[in-house]
């Protein structure tokens, strides 16, 4: 039933990664010889998946937006165009007419087209602080691309070890069957001595069958956890035995595990709060540069009616050069409560860091006594598989002088193959909880 239960969730998660590259049209590349580790896994499933697309989007906006914001430091070009009427215009009180002097008049309509050409010299760091607020952004939009990405070592994880627990229950079954046949042998052997009947062949041959369609199962299930693996990699896997057992068997685990504890937390969530604080100092950045005065040169010309001259009504061309300060000293108001924005801002992330390490400790302790429960549990197996040889084998030699029969020893066997089947998917468990530890750490 424990090994049951173990493949549905195998099942489980093979589902879930097809379910999530359902969208994806990638194909396997053509199969390449060598052999691939979990690490190649990883990396060959963060280099294939279709979200990585989203990488080379986020640099291009981020290019563009920095251009962007760059051209503010290129002469700036406006025109305006205006057409206006009003009630009244520039009347002289008293006539002159008499004195030979004709005063002019003003039309009450009036037009002007303006185009001004202006150079920023000095923007109180506005442009580079608006710059530095982009960059910033375009962190945090990876950081967050990166924790989308880092969630699929999980899924890695549920095929990688799946595939390794289907192959090693594959290998079990065969070395039953092989018991099997060696035991079909020997009790041919017994009925030529007279103390076996062909009853007892039957019962073998009947289990021999069972673990045949076993195999075939299990056979049909790993090609379907190998086809998986294989689209989220890119690559055509086709095989158990091109994947590497994590830990090889002599490798003392308990040295490995103190290794895992020992390693620092790199998870991509740190590096995400560490964008989040830049793109707050930012903010203050471009407040600050927002009170300070800017200085730019400009030159405006036009075409219309009036032109500078006031006195003169006709349409005329005009041209006025200069610089220009403009200070807007209210910014100032408001910099203060934007400096305690900062600061709140900043202690909310902080506090969101804080509960993260918080929780992904805990995650770790509770990691650490899955595995140590992992390792008793396989120690406690690795005893019973042997006193499971010894029954079996004090079975078989009771079929041998008559005082045990065939179907004693096919109950041995199954009870040898059984423990041996718990051993080795606790031995997967064991690797995959060490393999958990990884993924929770990102060591």
């Amino acid at each position: 039933m424990n090994n049951m239960n173990n493949l549905r969730r195998y099942i489980i998660a093979a589902v879930s990664c097809l379910s999530a590259l359902s969208a994806a049209t990638v194909c396997p590349a053509a199969d390449t010889a060598g052999v691939y580790t979990i690490e190649d896994c990883y990396k060959l499933v963060h280099d294939n998946y279709p979200l990585v697309r989203r990488y080379e989007l986020l640099d291009l906006t981020e290019e563009f937006t920095l251009k962007n914001a760059y051209m503010n430091y290129f002469p700036q070009i406006s025109l305006q165009g205006s057409a206006s009427w009003q009630t009244d215009v520039l009347e002289f009180p008293f006539d002159l007419s008499p004195y030979g002097i004709t005063m002019p008049t003003f039309s009450k309509d009036q037009y002007a087209a303006v185009i001004e050409l202006s150079q920023v010299l000095w923007d109180g760091g506005m442009i580079a602080a608006n710059r530095a607020n982009i960059r910033a952004k375009a962190d945090v939009d990876m950081a967050e691309q990166e924790i989308s990405m880092y969630s699929l070592k999980e899924k890695v994880n549920d095929l990688y070890f799946g595939i390794l627990y289907l192959d090693q229950q594959i290998r079990q079954v065969d070395i039953m069957l092989e018991d099997l046949d060696r035991e079909y042998a020997r009790v041919e052997g017994c009925i030529a001595n007279g103390v076996a009947n062909l009853s007892d062949l039957d019962l073998i041959e009947v289990e021999r069958i069972s673990q045949g369609q076993s195999r075939d199962n299990l056979a049909s299930m790993l090609d379907a956890y190998l086809r998986v693996l294989s689209m989220m990699t890119g690559v055509n896997i086709g095989s158990s035995d091109r994947l590497v057992m994590p830990f090889p068997e002599d490798m003392d685990m308990n040295v490995a595990l103190e290794a895992l504890v020992s390693a620092e937390i790199r998870r991509p969530e740190l590096q995400l709060y560490k964008a989040q604080e830049l793109e707050v100092d930012t903010q203050l950045d471009y407040w600050t540069a927002g009170g300070l005065p800017r200085l730019s040169l400009f030159i405006r010309g036009g075409y219309g009616r009036p032109g500078l001259n006031m006195m003169d009504n006709s349409f005329q061309p005009f041209a006025v050069g200069g610089i220009r300060l403009v200070w807007n000293i209210s910014q100032l108001y408001s910099l203060g409560y934007g400096k305690k924005i900062v600061r709140y801002s900043k202690d909310q992330i902080q506090s969101v860091r804080e509960t993260f390490l918080f929780n992904t400790n805990l995650q770790v302790q509770e990691q650490v006594a899955e595995i140590r429960r992992c390792f008793r549990t396989v120690e406690d197996d690795e005893k019973i598989v042997a006193l499971r040889e010894k029954i079996r084998k004090s079975t078989e030699a009771g079929v041998e002088n008559g005082t045990r029969n065939a179907s004693d020893l096919v109950t041995e066997i199954n009870k040898e193959n059984a423990a041996r089947k718990q051993l080795i998917m606790h031995r997967i468990e064991m690797m995959k909880a060490m393999y958990g530890l990884k993924t929770i750490k990102n060591s």
